[in-house]
């Protein structure tokens, strides 16, 4: 068995990597996060240390590292890992994992339902484009040079600090409503436990889904929301009457429920927040 310490590279340091992160066993990986303002993060385990974005070709050349994790969103050309370091990391020989952490944006509007990883995408927004135009980019990475890449299509993410019910109370939140409209969320711990045991776990698949089990609307979230906690539930508000320009860059322009049975039965995972009301009760 190797038991070696693990040297992990978080291109991207940000609200979800960091509970991926600190999900991490101090005595089993190493973690070095990348970002613009370093000095600004403060994280609790020792063994992670955040560096600026331009040392990264430095620790890409040390070639010793055996995970990295990409959570930084894709621009109109794609990856932006890829376009600044493609020739270092393909040099890299000890990488055993690199997860990309990409959206459900890329399916596009699947008509209320349910899209596997095998679904036709179609992505109706710039952000859907661009994630999937960087999703094949790392596949043609995995094709070229046999880079192990996983691809995580995250659902609507919330938690601590993150979530509608701060929304509600900092009267932040507009509540829109469309008839027949799902969406498909999961919670942060979630997603951190998975990635986690994606890194152990070997499997052929490349591509998961990860959204819990109960796709809903925004509107019924907010009614549970506001019902339990004692709050005046927002004035709703009739989608057709947005503004059309709006209308056409917002998550309501796709509707689908994720379906998340592949990353359950290669991961042997059991979500803890299987609903956006367990969720809501943590938080």
């Amino acid at each position: 068995m190797n038991t070696r310490m693990k040297k992990l590279l978080i291109f991207g340091y940000g609200y979800t990597s960091s509970y991926i992160a600190e999900n991490l066993s101090s005595d089993q990986y190493t973690i070095i996060g990348t970002s613009r303002n370093e000095d600004q993060i403060k994280v609790i385990n020792k063994n992670i240390n955040i560096i600026n974005m331009n040392l990264i070709e430095d620790i890409l050349k040390k070639n010793d590292l055996t995970h990295i994790l990409i959570s930084v969103p894709p621009n109109a050309n794609g990856d932006i890992f890829i376009q600044n370091f493609k020739y270092h990391l393909i040099k890299n020989t000890n990488l055993e994992w690199l997860g990309y952490l990409s959206a459900t944006n890329v399916y596009g509007d699947h008509e209320g339902r349910y899209v596997g990883e095998l679904a036709k995408t179609k992505p109706l927004t710039q952000k859907g484009i661009n994630r999937l135009l960087a999703e094949n980019q790392w596949l043609d990475l995995q094709s070229n040079f046999k880079i192990p890449i996983k691809i995580f299509r995250l659902a609507g993410i919330y938690g601590p600090d993150r979530n509608i019910k701060n929304r509600i109370l900092n009267k932040e939140i507009k509540n829109i409503q469309k008839e027949g409209q799902f969406f498909s969320r999961v919670h942060v711990e979630d997603i951190a436990t998975i990635i986690k045991l994606s890194m152990k776990i070997r499997t052929d698949n490349n591509i998961y889904n990860i959204a819990d089990d109960f796709p809903s609307s925004l509107s019924e979230v907010i009614q549970y929301i506001c019902e339990q906690n004692q709050i005046p539930i927002p004035k709703k508000i009739n989608y057709w009457d947005i503004d059309t320009n709006k209308r056409k860059e917002s998550f309501f322009s796709d509707n689908k429920r994720v379906d998340n049975s592949r990353v359950k039965k290669d991961f042997s995972f059991t979500f803890k927040y299987p609903s956006f009301k367990e969720g809501y009760e943590d938080l």
